[in-house]
């Protein structure tokens, strides 16, 4: 197929994979808490021809003061990828060895992700994130770097409004 679509709930019309991360998946990577087990995010993705296009769907809500996330990854292999915002409103967060970078991400907000920089999705609105990711097939994803110690920085709420805090993890 040539030609895709993306719905009017952000997934993509035709995807080969989807994924569901759950709070049980992830609470590892939060700060605080949660009782129950609520989707966090959804993934439809797509491959052809050694690359990889993927919606992804970030619910709006926090566990405690953390807004709902995808857990981050930092790529296996050394491979660009591109963020495409659809819908919504976000921050990504990028960091390197020795660089911490914030952006917000919303409808037709292109984000360029650098090689090397580990990346995470964070959903501050009350509505769906949904943004378009695509990248390299065979770029792979290292998640346990970033359960061991998380971002330099968290996304809490902080008087009604979203804001950066250092991470005591880290």
């Amino acid at each position: 197929m040539f030609m895709y679509e993306i719905d009017e709930n952000g997934i993509i019309k035709g995807y080969s994979k989807k994924v569901v991360r759950k709070y049980s998946d992830m609470k590892e990577f939060f700060q605080w808490k949660r009782e129950d087990n609520p989707t966090i995010y959804e993934v439809y993705e797509c491959e052809k021809k050694g690359l990889n296009f993927a919606t992804t769907i970030i619910f709006p809500g926090r566990v405690g003061k953390e807004y709902f996330m995808t857990k981050g990854h930092v790529h296996k292999k050394k491979a660009d990828e591109i963020y495409i915002g659809v819908k919504g409103k976000g921050l990504i967060l990028l960091q390197s060895k020795d660089d911490f970078l914030s952006f917000e991400i919303k409808k037709n907000i292109i984000i360029h992700v650098p090689e090397n920089y580990a990346h995470r999705t964070v959903n501050i609105g009350d509505e769906n994130l949904v943004f378009l990711a695509v990248y390299a097939s065979d770029a792979g994803h290292d998640y346990d770097f970033i359960k061991r110690k998380g971002f330099r920085k968290i996304v809490i709420e902080k008087n009604g409004k979203h804001a950066l805090a250092e991470n005591p993890k880290w």
